[in-house]
């Protein structure tokens, strides 16, 4: 097994989106026979794509002598975190000295240190649960996406993009280039970017609450702070001490002294006439009193603040682990790469070259392309190409080696409900391959797009979706599509940000 550096999944995922940049511009047979041999040395990882595809991109790195951004990225995301960790506990304390200041007259509002540090932290908490709700399920549950939308606007997390300005250059050109890749990709990369700024946010979370911590400490032990509740509302001091039990519950029963006794919340009710008083106590028997709510407003952030914010900050670290694993297998051309290496570890020797053995087909196949080769294959044809059926189905077996099953249209003159049930029907047939066949000389129009949407929404990530264009000539016989219509097609089709959305014109030697 061969010895390999510990990398960053962040770095990794950047710079292997980078090397599927460089390997487009390489000669396909240059790569096959690179992905060959580093196939058959990693034979023992068969089966296990994740594991396989980074330690091809170890390999590639490391023969190649490349240095690449994925480590100035996960440098410049920590370098944001620290900043997001200081600026959390500066604003932390701040707030803490702010709510818990006591001139000596009136004393500090319990009632409104609660509403910020446990209720205000427990709304802010939901909003962080809306942004986190995945995707499919926004689409049963009416306002919940704009709501999303609007609430991850809100995010700290947000701040990446003011901060990173300041960054050293490499760093910070290193994240713009993967913010860049995400823009792109962002139907692989959207969940990826999702959880960061959910990870992010709840860093300046941990941070707001562990400085208010600190603040509040900080004044109990050098002031003498007086507690004391008030409220305009008929709120009787029985129904406030069953409100304070009631918050207490998750360290009332091992932590007694960090619950506000009846006697305690009757003492230190008090009105701001004339200056602030206290009409159940005594200035001086009832002065020590005062301060012992401190105790309480502690643990109220650490239960309410605190903790829950490690718990979220866990969850959203773990989640984006996962989010790069699944953008790490899912970026475009990495399904090409793994391709390529199980082939050649499958492959048996051959006397010929593969080559020979295409030199009679009427088009050159990219067959060997493609993960779905020798599958079932399902042909929509969109917008009612006026073509012999037959032949456009001899013509896209041979192109795209699959076996069409069932030819079916969509688009143009059929209805919405009967696309979805097209739909349906490709959801349904899990090996299916799916090839839509379109009018390469109609542009990419919206209904078209809309439909590749709501297909790629139904199947996931994982099935592929190939796009072939087509062409005829004045005897409605297919021929090779025009360049300028084909990058029309192809341009619009990569704006979409999908991996597994396959572009494919067919290319006939005759022309």
């Amino acid at each position: 097994m061969d010895r390999t550096p510990l990398r960053s999944n962040l770095a990794d995922l950047v710079d292997l989106s980078i090397k599927m940049d460089l390997d487009a511009t390489v000669d396909p047979e240059s790569l096959y026979h690179r992905d060959r041999d580093i196939g058959r040395k990693l034979s023992y990882l068969a089966g296990k794509p994740y594991c396989q595809l980074r330690y091809w991109l170890w390999q590639v790195i490391e023969s190649d002598h490349q240095s690449f951004l994925g480590e100035n990225a996960v440098k410049a995301l920590r370098l944001i975190t620290l900043v997001l960790l200081f600026l959390g506990v500066l604003v932390g304390w701040i707030t803490a000295l702010g709510v818990f200041a006591y001139n000596g007259t009136q004393p500090v509002n319990v009632i409104n240190v609660l509403a910020i540090f446990v209720g205000f932290q427990l709304l802010l908490l939901l909003m962080s649960a809306v942004i986190a709700l995945p995707q499919n399920l926004l689409h049963f549950i009416p306002g919940f996406r704009p709501l999303q939308d609007f609430l991850s606007v809100l995010s700290p997390g947000r701040l990446i993009s003011p901060l990173i300005r300041f960054l050293p250059s490499e760093h910070r050109l290193a994240f713009e280039a993967a913010l860049g890749r995400q823009k792109i990709h962002h139907i692989v990369y959207n969940r990826v970017r999702k959880w960061l700024i959910l990870q992010l946010s709840q860093v300046f979370a941990v941070a707001f609450n562990l400085g208010a911590l600190a603040g509040c400490f900080y004044l109990v032990a050098v002031s003498d702070l007086a507690f004391g509740w008030s409220t305009t509302l008929e709120y009787q001091a029985d129904s406030f001490y069953w409100l304070m039990r009631q918050l207490a519950w998750p360290w009332r029963d091992w932590l007694e002294g960090a619950l506000p006794s009846l006697d305690l919340i009757e003492a230190t009710r008090f009105y701001r006439l004339h200056k602030g008083i206290l009409p159940n106590a005594t200035a001086v028997t009832d002065a020590a009193i005062l301060g012992q709510w401190w105790q309480f407003l502690l643990m109220g952030i650490v239960f309410y603040g605190l903790l829950p914010r490690l718990l979220a900050l866990t969850t959203a670290r773990w989640r984006f682990k996962v989010a790069l694993e699944k953008a790490f297998l899912h970026t475009p051309g990495a399904q090409q790469v793994l391709d390529r290496m199980n082939h050649a570890v499958v492959e048996t020797g051959a006397v010929e070259p593969e080559v020979k053995r295409l030199q009679d087909l009427e088009i050159t196949q990219f067959a060997k392309k493609n993960s779905f080769a020798g599958a079932k294959g399902y042909l929509i044809t969109w917008a009612g190409i006026n073509v012999e059926e037959g032949q456009l189905e001899d013509v896209i077996q041979q192109a795209v080696a699959v076996k069409i099953s069932h030819v079916m249209p969509a688009g143009g003159k059929c209805s919405i409900e009967q696309d979805q049930r097209v739909i349906e029907e490709l959801c349904a047939i899990r090996e299916a391959a799916i090839i839509i066949v379109v009018k390469s000389w109609e542009p990419p129009l919206l209904d078209f797009l809309d439909f590749l949407e709501a297909l790629r929404t139904a199947l996931g990530l994982e099935r592929i979706v190939m796009v072939v264009p087509v062409s005829f000539d004045d005897k409605r016989n297919l021929v090779s599509t025009d360049p300028k219509d084909l990058d029309i097609w192809r341009q619009k089709l990569q704006s979409l940000g999908d991996p597994r959305l396959a572009f494919q014109p067919l290319k006939f030697k005759a022309d």
